[in-house]
């Protein structure tokens, strides 16, 4: 049994209504920019180099100077090397802990660049640029549960593209986004039993859509400028686009061994699948770059990044099926919540040295969270970030191989005085991200 003081989201009598409280935060989800292996050795500073196939994604003007056909392939290995949770008063108190499961996500990515005269390039990418998620391990030791125990996003974007090179020195490029994505959350449901004056860990949840029904279109943009084959410079726009998900809900019972208490249980909680529908909007984002060679053989890149998190203000997610599923709570079981998020920013550096056709390439960079602290809980706790990158390459016209790894440092966050999930401590995460790049030119 679970203390009245250890339980702050109680669904009172109707269980259903569980799901809500584990699903607000998790739109942010995490922003994957490693989708080059040059691009992730050189900071992500890319905007303003993109002289690769991985351009379709960091700034499509690039390939307006690619001039064969080219294919690469690549792949990211995000591996969480440490999260955990440190709990604070006044819930769930001092020495309390969370463990997160550590594991390896693998993003595999996809490039083509067909040139279709001198000045115009058709270029095809396909990736993952959101994904990842919160699991917690534990089961019923871990605190957290009935906030979530389990939070997942999904995506995989198809970006078809044309590159336009207007004179020798500028190109543009533009295309269209078409992104099919699914979430997973879950978490436990606590139930007051009158008799023991406590609360009882009574049931399951766990919300599921498929990443087949839920799509979007978005667009794309960029322009490179090369006013000297040594100098250029660079910007990409992404549009914004919301997903609208439609899914199912499961609720499973845990048996309490109290007879009264399970059958009560059991008469409220939803029988089979049920459906769960919300809406997700993901942000726009700009890419500004410059980079430089000097000495002929080494390149300097500098970028800023932005992302217009701050559209992402609320999230609604409504049960059409069940009594109140479409009425906020507490009137009914939807929930309507604020999240508050703020536009972002990123600040890139990276450097590549050629040595004949052996490449070593470096950078850093600092990345601001849009997510205010009060809002930060076990479905995700984010806070600015630093990376740091390395990486080495052989290329010659006909093939080329690339490898980097991205050391993420996420910077501790505390949640103190004010949280939207009434749940307190500190989170800390460090994540490393090993990726590779195969080309082939003809």
């Amino acid at each position: 049994m679970i203390r009245p003081r250890r339980v702050r989201h109680v669904l009172g009598g109707l269980v259903a209504a569980g799901l809500l409280v584990a699903a607000p935060a998790f739109p942010a989800g995490f922003e994957i920019f490693t989708q080059g292996a040059r691009a992730t050795g050189m900071g992500l500073a890319f905007a303003a180099v993109a002289d690769d196939p991985t351009a379709i994604f960091y700034n499509p003007a690039g390939l307006g100077w690619q001039q064969h056909f080219s294919v690469e392939l690549g792949s990211s290995f995000i591996t969480k090397l440490s999260g955990d949770f440190h709990g604070a008063n006044p819930f769930p108190g001092d020495g309390t802990v969370g463990d997160q499961h550590k594991t390896t996500f693998v993003l595999p990515t996809f490039y083509l660049v067909l040139p279709l005269t001198n000045e115009i390039n058709l270029g095809i990418g396909a990736f993952s640029q959101y994904g990842l998620g919160y699991r917690w391990d534990g089961g019923e030791s871990w605190v957290g549960r009935f906030i979530s125990s389990n939070a997942v996003i999904k995506s995989v974007d198809l970006n078809p593209v044309l590159s336009w090179r207007l004179t020798p020195q500028i190109a543009i490029a533009g295309g269209a986004d078409y992104r099919i994505s699914m979430v997973q959350l879950e978490k436990d449901n606590a139930t007051y039993d009158p008799l023991t004056d406590s609360f009882a860990d009574t049931s399951h949840v766990k919300l599921d859509s498929s990443i087949w029904d839920n799509h979007k279109w978005g667009w794309n943009v960029g322009i490179m400028i090369r006013p000297a084959p040594e100098f250029s410079v660079g910007a990409a726009y992404r549009s914004a686009m919301t997903i609208n998900y439609t899914g199912t809900a499961t609720f499973t019972q845990n048996l309490t061994g109290d007879p009264v208490l399970d059958a009560i249980v059991a008469s409220k909680l939803p029988v089979g699948k049920r459906a769960v529908t919300t809406s997700i909007g993901f942000p726009a984002s700009m890419n500004l770059g410059i980079s430089s060679t000097i000495a002929q053989n080494t390149t300097i890149a500098l970028e800023a990044d932005w992302t217009e998190w701050s559209k992402f203000q609320s999230l609604n997610i409504s049960f059409p099926d069940l009594p109140g599923g479409t009425t906020c709570a507490p009137n009914g079981i939807m929930v309507c919540r604020q999240t508050n998020w703020k536009d972002s920013w990123a600040y890139r550096f990276g450097v590549e040295q050629k040595l004949g056709k052996w490449s070593l390439r470096t950078g850093f960079y600092i990345d601001k969270t849009p997510q205010p602290a009060a809002d930060a809980g076990p479905i995700l706790a984010d806070n600015d970030r630093t990376g740091y990158t390395f990486g080495f390459g052989y290329n010659t016209d006909h093939w080329g191989i690339n490898l980097a790894d991205l050391y993420l440092k996420v910077k501790d966050r505390t949640v103190a005085g004010e949280s939207t999930d009434n749940f307190f401590g500190t989170y800390h995460e460090s994540v490393n991200i090993a990726i590779f790049g195969l080309r082939f030119s003809f």
